[in-house]
């Protein structure tokens, strides 16, 4: 079995980030009489269980579902996490020890006029309510470039971003310029005007 994104690897069953490798079995080193006499004995074991080509069970996976990727471009809800099987996880970072809490509607719009204790303050998110901090070296960035305190936990800003992004969803389209049918994460009903790739890059040329 060989993976196109590994580096110069063959004959690799079951592994993961490996580089100028050959004859391995879930990242361990094999000679190739043990590998062709073990991977077919594996294969046969898993088309009994009914493994075979089934991705890996959600029940070994290291990670939590709502700390991970997935729930950026597919959000569940707690119940259907731990419906579909999932692993949830409920830690919450604990409040920060600080000399003083402020609203973000208190902050002043001027970064100039943000005193340099602020470091010491904890923020509450204009969403969520959550408290979080400004550090040295943020605080530094947003006055080389006379840019406003955020008003927004660090978490809220990135399910902002997230919404930014199309859907992981494709439409059938037809392109603006040339008429030709497409497939493109642009909705029928986007106001942008949509190419198809050839007639975007003739636009680049």
């Amino acid at each position: 079995m060989k993976w196109s994104y590994f580096n110069n690897c063959s004959e690799v069953f079951g592994c993961a980030s490996l580089n100028n490798k050959k004859y391995c079995i879930l990242n361990r080193q094999y000679t190739k009489e043990e590998y062709e006499t073990l991977v077919p004995k594996i294969i046969e074991h898993m088309r009994k269980t009914g493994e075979w080509w089934e991705f890996f069970p959600i029940s070994i996976s290291p990670f939590w579902y709502n700390e991970s990727a997935a729930m950026d471009h597919y959000p569940l809800s707690k119940e259907k996490i731990l419906e579909s099987g999932f692993k949830l996880s409920t830690y919450e970072n604990p409040k920060p020890v600080v000399t003083k809490t402020i609203p973000a509607s208190k902050l002043p719009e001027d970064i100039r006029e943000i005193p340099d204790d602020i470091l010491n303050w904890a923020i509450e998110c204009e969403v969520t309510g959550r408290p979080f901090r400004i550090i040295k070296p943020e605080l530094e960035f947003y006055r080389k470039h006379s840019l406003p305190i955020p008003r927004r936990h660090p978490d809220q800003r990135h399910l902002d971003r997230i919404k930014l992004r199309n859907p992981r969803k494709l439409y059938s389209r037809d392109c603006d310029k040339c008429g030709k049918w497409m497939n493109t994460t642009y909705s029928i009903d986007r106001t942008e005007i949509i190419y198809c790739e050839q007639c975007y890059d003739k636009e680049l040329s």
